[in-house]
C-alpha cells in the first residue's frame, strides 16, 4: 500500500496512489455485463464493504497491491505589493520587515512546489490609475524557492499613494492569463499586500469599488489580503469581496513582530490556497479504473481515519469525484479538507477495495 505524500502545511502536494483490480472493464461505466456484476464479492458503489475487524489499514491490505503516481493541483500566487510612501513614512519599519518576511518565504525550502509572481503599486515611473499599467509583473510567475522575487523587492523605493483598484485590476488580469495558460490544472490566487486605504487621486478608487472588483472573480481567483497596518474594517471588506472571508492583519508594534506576523500570514495563505483535489492517475497497463473500488484515508499518529464517499458533500465531510460519470480527480469535501490541512499526517488514496460510504470508526 502506498501513500500520498501530503506534507500538511505545504502548498503543493505530491501523492502516490494505489491502483489495482482485475483487467476486465469496470461495472461503473457503460460496459457489457461481466461475471462479477452478477454477484460474488463485488460491492456496488454506495454500499460499505464488510470489515475483517483489522481496522482501516487491515481492511485494505489484501486488495491494494499496485502503485501509480499523481499530483495535487499546484498553487500559483500573484503578489501585488504596496510600495507607497506610507510604507516607510516617519521611519516605520513596515517596508523593511515585510520585505524580509517575503524574502524568507520566497527563498525557503518550505515554498517548494509553490509558484509566485510579484508586482508593485504605484508604478515606479508614473502614478497610473489604469489597470493595464499593473498587468505585467516585475517578476513573472516563477517556481519557488527563488531569489528573483526578493531581488525585485530590494530594487523598490517606496513612494507615492495607493491606486489600489487599478493595481488589483492589473493583478486579476495577469492571474486570469496565468489561469488560462500554465496554471490550467492549478489553483490561482491574488495576494494583495497593503498598509492603507485606496487614495482619492484615481476616480472610483474606493474600498467599495475594490471590494466589488475582487468579487467579480472570487469564485475562480480568490483575493487574499495582508494588511500591514490598522485599517482592519476596510481590508476585511476587500478580503470578503475576494472570497477569502477576512484579511490577515500584521501588527506593527516592532520590526520583529511585523516580520513574524507577515510571514505567518503568507504561510496561512499558502495553506489556505491548497486545493484538496487530486488527479486520478492512469491505471496500470491492461487495467481499467473501477470507481466502485476507490478509498481515501487520512493517516496520522493516532491511526488511519477513512473518509466516506459522499458525492454531494452534504455535511461537508468525505470525498467525491469531480465528474461522477467520467472521473478524473478526487476532491475532499470542505470540512475534511480543512481537517487535513490543519492536521499532521498523510493521505492515502487506495484503489482496488470496495468503496466505503460509512466511517469505519
Amino acid at each position: 500500500m502506498s501513500l500520498i505524500k501530503l506534507s500538511l502545511g505545504l502548498a503543493v502536494v505530491g501523492m502516490t496512489v494505489v491502483a489495482c483490480g482485475p483487467s476486465e472493464p469496470s461495472s461503473s461505466f457503460p460496459q457489457p455485463s461481466s461475471p462479477r456484476d452478477q454477484g460474488g464479492s463485488h460491492v456496488p458503489l454506495g454500499d460499505p464493504a464488510p470489515s475483517d475487524g483489522a481496522g482501516a489499514e487491515g481492511d485494505f491490505q489484501s486488495c491494494a497491491t499496485k502503485t501509480a503516481t499523481a499530483e495535487a493541483k499546484p498553487v500559483y500566487l500573484v503578489f501585488m505589493f504596496d510600495r507607497s510612501g506610507s510604507m516607510t513614512a516617519n521611519g516605520t519599519p513596515k517596508w523593511t520587515s515585510a520585505k524580509a518576511a517575503s524574502r524568507a518565504f520566497f527563498e525557503s525550502a518550505e515554498s517548494k512546489g509553490v509558484h509566485a509572481s510579484i508586482s508593485f503599486f504605484p508604478d515606479q515611473d508614473a502614478y497610473s490609475c489604469d489597470a493595464s499599467a499593473y498587468r505585467t509583473p516585475n517578476v513573472a510567475m516563477s517556481a519557488l524557492p527563488s531569489a528573483t522575487l526578493g531581488a525585485s523587492l530590494d530594487a523598490q523605493v517606496p513612494d507615492g499613494d495607493t491606486p489600489t483598484r487599478a493595481a488589483l485590476g492589473g493583478a486579476i488580469a495577469y492571474a486570469q492569463e496565468v489561469a488560462a495558460g500554465e496554471a490550467q490544472d492549478g489553483k490561482v490566487a491574488v495576494v494583495l499586500v497593503t498598509d492603507g486605504l485606496p487614495d482619492s487621486t484615481c476616480t472610483g478608487n474606493s474600498v467599495a469599488a475594490v471590494k466589488e472588483l475582487a468579487s467579480t472573480v472570487a469564485t475562480t481567483i480568490p483575493t487574499y489580503v495582508i494588511g500591514v497596518g490598522d485599517q482592519l474594517t476596510s481590508l476585511q471588506e476587500i478580503a470578503a469581496g475576494g472570497g477569502t472571508k477576512s484579511a490577515f492583519i500584521v501588527d506593527t508594534i516592532s520590526p520583529q513582530q511585523i516580520q513574524q506576523d507577515f510571514l505567518a500570514a503568507i504561510n496561512a495563505i499558502r495553506q489556505a490556497a491548497v486545493a484538496c483535489d487530486y488527479e486520478i492517475p492512469p491505471p496500470p497497463s491492461g487495467e481499467q479504473l473501477d470507481r466502485d473500488k476507490v478509498n481515501v484515508l487520512f493517516k496520522s499518529q493516532s491511526g488511519a481515519d477513512p473518509f466516506a464517499y459522499n458525492p454531494s458533500c452534504s455535511g461537508g465531510t468525505g470525498w467525491r469525484y469531480d465528474e461522477p460519470e467520467a472521473p478524473k480527480r478526487i476532491v475532499l469535501c470542505d470540512a475534511s479538507c480543512a481537517s487535513v490541512k490543519t492536521g499532521a499526517g498523510e493521505i492515502e488514496v487506495l484503489f482496488g477495495c470496495a468503496t466505503r460510504t460509512a466511517s469505519l470508526k
